[in-house]
């Protein structure tokens, strides 16, 4: 990262277009109808993207790929390999299809990431860092982004770089190029008890979900086969099969400890350690979305070079962990920190996910907060996390029964980074009903509402 780079500050840009074309365009996205996505819809959604800079949202998408780039120097400095990494976070990952002995390498465990920023005065914040195959809802993120741009009066607001696409070359890159020419993707379907396919219920469904997928790997050179898990099979002389068909590489959109055909992720994690296919993106990279690797990284601050502690301090929040794996006197003086700050911080389970076990101290007393470290932290890894109090902005939001309403809202800015390389934004917002301050945490399981980036032109952007 070069010295003193330009303060990345991101504003949506809403309120500086031309009151005329806002008009129109909310007209027509109310004409247009609701937009349905393949799940349980959620009872509100937003009738407009957010629109940021295009030099900001370049900028802030190279930010966050500084800040992947600290979180895998931090991982190096405790683990060589995928295994030991796994040992390091001490954390009861089920990952079936992981290889021990995988080097940590950018090129194979930063393929896929969607950083989680919050906003405080226009500056972002990393608060989680989402890495691995299990990023969905892009597809359908992708239509939504092409709609707003298409009825935005004028065609001035433009969408960000396609994640379908950059994923699919960063697919076909995966592999070398077979003796054919052309080398042979799996998108397979499956079952699972948790994650996207429970959420899409319908095994049908989740085959539409994935066909975007498919046609992006065949546009990008690849041959594509589309079949259940349960459908391959290891060949006689070694590796992996779907029908006639030799699979070169799996596109993983799961991750294995979800999945419920435990045979099928048995079949395809013999040959990902016998090295015949490969996964699109390699299980060890889910290690890195451990909260616990933030920690590490303020941790490690002295050990970084000027510019990436810079990076570090200015755009991730204050984060330490609190373990089993502590001394009593390491656990000790973390707890009376934590006790003194209560008010300043929030507590999350490094390896949680959709906002579970999320808890803001200046929402329970000192007792409780006391009791939760103590407990808690007895039989899992925590993370304390100073707490933000992110920007807000204003929203059309249109509910299932057609009601319109408008609310001032926080938001979390996700980018989509493929290659380390900026691939496209998810935007969730809570509905209009929530807590404006952003007490709780922001994601799909409690409620929040999807939205997207469009990018206006620099000139035009300008203040």
């Amino acid at each position: 990262m070069e010295s003193g780079p330009k303060a990345v500050v991101l504003r949506d840009l809403w309120d500086r277009l031309p009151g005329g074309s806002r008009s129109e365009f909310l007209r027509r996205c109310a004409e247009a109808g609701r937009w349905a996505p393949e799940t349980r819809p959620t009872r509100w959604e937003a009738m407009r993207p957010l629109v940021l800079s295009e030099a900001e949202y370049y900028r802030f998408t190279a930010l966050a790929a500084g800040v992947l780039r600290c979180a895998l120097l931090a991982c190096r400095r405790r683990a060589g390999t995928a295994g030991e990494l796994h040992r390091a976070l001490d954390e009861q990952f089920d990952l079936p299809l992981l290889d021990p002995s995988q080097r940590l390498s950018a090129a194979a465990l930063l393929r896929m990431a969607r950083p989680d920023a919050l906003l405080v005065g226009g500056t972002p914040w990393f608060v989680e860092l989402n890495i691995g195959p299990n990023i969905y809802w892009i597809p359908r993120l992708e239509e939504r982004g092409t709609a707003f741009a298409l009825r935005w009066p004028g065609g001035t607001l433009a969408e960000p770089p396609s994640t379908l696409r950059a994923r699919a070359n960063a697919l076909a890159r995966t592999v070398p190029v077979s003796g054919t020419g052309r080398s042979r993707a799996l998108v397979p379907t499956w079952r699972a008890t948790s994650g996207l396919a429970a959420k899409l219920e319908d095994p049908r469904a989740l085959r539409r979900y994935l066909e975007p997928a498919a046609e992006a790997a065949r546009t990008a050179g690849l041959d594509v086969s589309v079949a259940d898990l349960s459908e391959m099979r290891g060949g006689t002389g070694g590796g992996l099969w779907a029908g006639g068909d030799r699979i070169d590489v799996v596109f993983n959109q799961f991750a294995g400890r979800v999945v419920a055909d435990r045979r099928s992720i048995g079949v395809l994690r013999e040959q990902v350690l016998a090295g015949t296919v490969r996964l699109f993106v390699p299980e060890a990279s889910c290690l890195l979305s451990a909260k616990q690797v933030l920690a590490w990284m303020h941790e490690d601050l002295e050990l970084y070079d000027p510019a990436d502690r810079e990076l570090i301090l200015r755009h991730v929040p204050w984060t330490t962990w609190l373990g089993p794996r502590q001394s009593p006197e390491q656990r000790r003086e973390i707890l009376e920190q934590a006790a003194r700050d209560r008010v300043h911080l929030i507590l999350k389970p490094s390896s949680g996910r959709g906002g579970a076990g999320f808890v803001a101290g200046h929402q329970v007393s000192e007792r409780q907060w006391r009791e939760l470290l103590t407990r808690e932290s007895s039989r899992r890894t925590l993370v304390l996390q100073r707490r933000l109090v992110p920007d807000t902005t204003w929203m059309p939001f249109r509910s299932l029964d057609g009601v319109r309403t408008a609310a001032r809202v926080p938001l979390v800015l996700s980018p989509f980074l493929v290659d380390r390389g900026p691939a496209g934004a998810h935007v969730r917002h809570p509905g209009p009903e929530a807590d404006p301050c952003g007490a709780s945490p922001v994601n799909a399981a409690a409620g929040a509402v999807s939205n997207t980036v469009l990018l206006l032109p620099d000139a035009e952007g300008a203040a």
